[in-house]
Order: C-alpha cells, then sequence, then structure tokens
C-alpha cells in the first residue's frame, strides 16, 4: 500500500515537472516567432523609399511617394502625392513610443499620445503606431503558440497581447510552418473584434550599401485591410539606400515644421 502510493506521488510530481518545463519552451518558441516579425519588417538605417496605395471600396485609389530617414531609435517619414506635393510628415522617437505628425497643408504640429496612435493615417487602413514599425517582440506578450492548417498549409500561429493595451486587444500572428516568416498579423479592437488584416508579401528590393547595388529578398509588400470600411490600403517598398547617413537635425521636433 505504501508502495503505491510512493509510486502515485512520484508519477504526480514526474507530470508536474513535465509541465513546468514544457510551458517555459512554448514561452520562449513564441518569444522566438514574434522576433521574426520585427527581424521581416524594413528597420534599417539609412533612407528607404516607398509607395503607400489607398484603395476604396468604389474604386477609387490615392498614392503617395514616401521616405524614411533612419537612424537608431529616431526616424522620419515623408508623404507626397503628384496632386499636392508634401503632405505630411511623422517623426517617430525613441522607436516609436513618441510621435508627431505634421500637416504641410494646414502647417500644423500634432503629437499623438495613447489611443491617439491608433488612428488612421491618411484615411489608410494604417495606423501611426502602424507605420512607427516599433518592435512588436517589445510592446507585446506571447501567450499561445500552436500549430494549425489553413487550405492544405501548414501554419504557425502566435496569439499576443499589448503589455500597454490602448486599442488594439490582440493581434494573432500566423507563420509559414517551413521558412517561418511571418505572412499575416490580425489586429483586434478593443471589444477583441477583428477589424484589419495585414497581409505580407516577400519579393526583391534594390539596396544600396558601399556604392554597390543588388537585388535582396524580403518583406517588400505590406497589405493592410479594413474590414470596417472595406478599403485596402498598400505600402511598398521599392528601395533602400544604407550608405545615405541621415543628419540628427532631420529628427529634432524644432525643424519639423520647415518645408
Amino acid at each position: 500500500m505504501i508502495a503505491s502510493v510512493l509510486l502515485l506521488a512520484v508519477l504526480i510530481l514526474s507530470t508536474d515537472h513535465a509541465s513546468y518545463a514544457q510551458a517555459p519552451e512554448k514561452a520562449r518558441v513564441a518569444q522566438e516567432l514574434v522576433a521574426r516579425l520585427d527581424q521581416a519588417l524594413l528597420r534599417v538605417d539609412g533612407l528607404v523609399k516607398a509607395n503607400l496605395i489607398l484603395i476604396k471600396r468604389s474604386g477609387d485609389s490615392w498614392n503617395w511617394e514616401v521616405s524614411v530617414f533612419r537612424k537608431g531609435e529616431d526616424s522620419l517619414s515623408l508623404f507626397e502625392s503628384k496632386g499636392r506635393g508634401l503632405e505630411y510628415k511623422l517623426l517617430f522617437k525613441e522607436d516609436g513610443e513618441l510621435i508627431y505628425a505634421f500637416n504641410a497643408l494646414s502647417r500644423k504640429i500634432f503629437r499623438k499620445t495613447d489611443e491617439e496612435k491608433y488612428e488612421s493615417h491618411l484615411n489608410t487602413g494604417f495606423s501611426y503606431v502602424d507605420i512607427a514599425n516599433s518592435s512588436y517582440q517589445a510592446n507585446y506578450n506571447p501567450i499561445v503558440q500552436s500549430d494549425l492548417e489553413i487550405s492544405g498549409k501548414k501554419m504557425k500561429r502566435v496569439a499576443m497581447r499589448p503589455i500597454v493595451p490602448y486599442f488594439y486587444s490582440k493581434l494573432i500572428l500566423l507563420l509559414d510552418a517551413e521558412s517561418l516568416k511571418p505572412i499575416r498579423l490580425d489586429f483586434h479592437d478593443k471589444d477583441g473584434v477583428l477589424y484589419k488584416t495585414l497581409n505580407i508579401k516577400y519579393g526583391p528590393v534594390k539596396v544600396k550599401s558601399k556604392h554597390k547595388s543588388v537585388q535582396e529578398e524580403m518583406a517588400n509588400r505590406l497589405e493592410m485591410l479594413d474590414l470596417q470600411t472595406g478599403s485596402i490600403s498598400v505600402l511598398e517598398y521599392t528601395e533602400v539606400d544604407k550608405d545615405v547617413k541621415p543628419d540628427p537635425s532631420l529628427f529634432e521636433l524644432d525643424n519639423l515644421n520647415r518645408l
């Protein structure tokens, strides 16, 4: 009888120890998968050229040429259209912790705080915090990592919750099970309702470094589907110039309203 009780105790302790060991392992794997999302998104020092396209449900479309200057934790994004020229400047400090928007048409500067960071920029599906390209690993905690199959394709799924919740209540990241490339990110609002989806596409981008140009495969096309408006917003990267060394004055708030 005593031997049976001892055996049962050993089995319980072994099971508990195995569960305890598996939990940190799953958390570590989930963290690594979220880190791959940060690695996939373009965050390099220098100058990045891109196009931002908004396609409304009606079929009407708008296009902006985007120039992103980045140095360390600071970046400055310029949005220009053929009809109006420079429309907006977005200044991101401390990896997106501080966000300032300069409306070139009204010549006014706005600081975006708390929920204002999640407002739509230029009526697209991208919020200010989305364009800030802040680290997901630093701002979200992975809570569930699992495997699933969609249309016969194996995926890895990671659910993430914001460390400091303002508007996004949960994000769902999907990665290709073989390559571990992030391919989709679902955004849920503060009520837990899915309201937009980001599809991540990969392709060649011209990269200039040390005065040489090559084509590199990277996440070059971000397609945001806004489920509330039915619009599609596309941010497509066309060129990266690592040889550009932005002057520190570019990232000074006092210079943001200079045209």
